[in-house]
């Protein structure tokens, strides 16, 4: 990793990981080399993840898994950069990205933190319709903006204070090898999720499984997808259902 510069921002990327050998060094190499520091929270991985970070001089922690929002909370305390990039195990930051952030970060205006989309990969295969492209996640921001997680038990995003903008290139996300990795994703997703609308009155799974499904094959058009996007839109639905499902019984 390059050194600090008085005349140049100072970037840190704040990443969890639980047995990411897959994808890591991937995403490593892409960032290794022009970030400032890697902070790496690694939830006692028992595959290869912890070896192939030490290779890349990452500030390793090792933290007992507290749920993503804390996790991701701790990581981002660790963090001595005063711009954050907040980044997952199995995203890949692009070179016109890279290019983007360096530049953005030099004159960011009024703005304290900004957005990046997000392309899903299944396997080598880019999902761009049904509602996956282009998933705005905020994830650069400035350290001293309080940026944090929201309390939640999935699906958690950042908050923080000042102005936000969106960046122009994309992060690539690897994140399922194939669809019944995301099938499976999905199900652990619904257990919770579940948690956090038991609460909610009219759940009614069924009704809003089917709306999930026609919303995003047809007007999200997923249906342009061909055959992976019918089956990932029926998993999505298959997902809906089953947290209002789950949450009627708790």
């Amino acid at each position: 990793m390059k050194n600090s510069n008085i005349t140049k921002p100072l970037i840190s990327v704040a990443m969890i990981a639980f047995n990411e050998e897959r994808i890591i060094e991937k995403t490593l190499s892409a960032i290794h080399n022009w970030v400032d520091e890697i902070v790496l929270v690694d939830s006692f991985s028992t595959d290869k993840t912890t070896d192939i970070a030490e290779c890349f001089n990452v500030s390793l922690y090792k933290e007992k898994w507290q749920g993503y929002s804390k996790q991701k909370n701790f990581a981002i305390s660790k963090c001595k950069g005063s711009w954050i990039l907040v980044l997952d195990a199995d995203e890949v930051v692009t070179e016109a990205l890279r290019k983007e952030i360096l530049e953005i970060i030099k004159t960011p205006g009024d703005k304290t933190g900004f957005k990046i989309k997000r392309k899903l990969f299944i396997g080598k295969e880019w999902v761009r319709f049904g509602g996956y492209y282009p998933d705005y996640q905020l994830r650069l921001f400035k350290n001293d903006a309080g940026a944090h997680f929201k309390k939640r038990e999935v699906h958690e995003s950042i908050s923080l204070e000042g102005n936000i903008n969106c960046l122009l290139n994309p992060l690539e996300h690897y994140a399922y090898q194939n669809l019944k990795a995301y099938i499976k994703a999905l199900d652990k997703y619904a257990e919770l999720a579940s948690i956090e609308i038991k609460n909610k009155k009219y759940k009614l799974p069924f009704f809003r499984a089917l709306w999930a499904f026609v919303f995003r094959y047809v007007f999200r058009l997923g249906f342009l997808e061909g055959k992976l996007g019918f089956d990932m839109v029926k998993a999505y639905s298959g997902y809906v259902y089953k947290k209002y499902s789950l949450a009627n019984k708790r």
